[in-house]
């Protein structure tokens, strides 16, 4: 992974050395998370099987599955250290690239399911399907995994998966909420893919969604812990409607899977990466705090919120995913939203406000985010109409804000930092 400040194409800082403070503090989130070393890092040979962060779970053969935007990179890891124990694997995530010789590779669609999708989960289900008791099934787990690895229940036809998606992605709901959803309308989610292991199982995650490995990629391997919400009342509260959401609300009632016992341990997550920048700012003389808790909400009050709470000469550094509720037909993901947002707010100051989605890639653009300062808006209605239009990629293409740094092969969600140290 290379570093950011080196990818960002056109970016244009009216303060270049304090762009760079702020880059050099993304290098190093997205060198904390990146997954290949954390893998690496979590799994040891052992004489009769595999130590996963120190527990020892025999194996007669061990069989790797790995899924999501981190799945190529975590693969790797894994054959960095038990390479030689792994006789068989799948790799499903959403580009080609490289992965180990033991692995068939798998591309789907992210983030609306496709055909790749689909055969990427039966697939899984195929591998899962034929293990012993004795063998372990190694199950590697990453952001955009609810996409890249999907079936639609009986009932229900891609198309109507695609439709609730890209509903769901259309209405603001938070991605918690969203695969509440997934799970009750897919057959591998909610642990339904674990419970067709017969083997022992082991899953490994690297986290967009806090450190809950139920949650992350609605959870192919590890039940909820507690009672999903009501899907009828998730798709009212969005005013989701239409075929495919009225086929949802019949299969709501459908249990989770109950899959073998294995450990499910989170790697990294957003705070891993937060807590990277952090120190990295720290370490240059700034004064400098993570936010304790998670960054939620609609995007644009988020941002105002934040610059709000952060005091002059400081630095604030945040992580977690918000939402944007598209009303426009520009385009601009939530944190090139949050950045224009940010614009405005700070028009005229000293102070700096920077965006990036950690995989690389904010919504359906070729822009991680975006990094603004006092000068970047001169007209605030203006780009208040840009904002309205949910097209904050346009203002920033032509401010020169936006942050370009190419799909990073890892995902931790959202890193914000709101800079007012003048």
């Amino acid at each position: 992974m290379g570093p950011a400040k080196s990818r960002l194409g056109d970016l244009r800082a009216r303060d270049p050395s304090a762009t760079r403070l702020l880059l050099g503090a993304v290098d190093a989130a997205l060198e904390a998370v990146e997954p290949t070393g954390l893998v690496r890092e979590a799994l040891t040979p052992a004489p009769a099987g595999v130590l996963v962060e120190g527990e020892l779970i025999p194996a007669r053969r061990v069989m790797l599955l790995a899924f999501g935007k981190a799945a190529a990179g975590m693969a790797r890891g894994a054959d960095q250290s038990i390479g030689p124990l792994i006789s068989q694997g799948l790799v499903v995530t959403d580009e080609a690239g490289e992965v180990p010789g033991w692995a068939d590779l798998i591309v789907a669609g992210h983030p609306i399911p496709d055909r790749g999708s689909v055969r990427g989960a039966q697939a899984a289900i195929a591998l899962a399907e034929t293990l012993a008791p004795d063998d372990l099934l190694l199950v590697l787990v990453s952001g955009g995994g609810s996409a890249l690895l999907e079936a639609p229940a009986e009932g229900l036809s891609l198309d109507d998966l695609r439709e609730l998606n890209d509903r769901l992605l259309q209405s603001g709901a938070p991605i918690e909420v969203m695969n509440h959803v997934r799970r009750a309308v897919s057959i591998v989610k909610g642990g339904r893919l674990g419970e067709r292991c017969k083997s022992r199982l082991a899953t490994l995650v690297v986290s967009d969604v806090g450190s809950d490995p139920a949650v992350v990629a609605s959870g192919p391997t590890v039940p909820p812990n507690t009672p999903a919400p009501d899907v009828s009342e998730i798709l009212d509260s969005y005013s989701i409607t239409g075929l495919a959401a009225e086929r949802a609300r019949r299969l709501a009632t459908t249990g989770m899977g109950q899959p073998p016992s294995g450990p499910a341990l989170i790697l990294a997550d957003c705070f891993t990466a937060g807590a990277a920048a952090t120190r990295h700012l720290a370490a240059r003389g700034l004064k400098v705090s993570l936010q304790s808790d998670a960054l939620d909400g609609p995007a644009h009050e988020t941002a105002v919120r934040a610059i709000a709470s952060t005091k002059e000469g400081e630095v604030r550094v945040l992580v977690g995913e918000t939402t944007v509720e598209v009303t426009g037909t520009g385009r601009g993901g939530r944190n090139q939203h949050a950045a224009v947002a940010a614009g405005i707010e700070i028009a005229g100051s000293g102070f700096r406000f920077l965006a990036v989605g950690t995989d690389g890639v904010d919504g359906p653009t070729d822009a991680a985010g975006g990094c603004v300062d006092g000068g970047t808006v001169n007209d605030s209605h203006s780009a208040q109409r840009y904002l309205d239009n949910c097209d904050s990629y346009s203002f920033l293409e032509k401010t020169g804000g936006l942050l370009r740094i190419g799909k990073t092969g890892t995902n931790v969600a959202d890193l914000w930092i709101v800079d007012k140290s003048g």
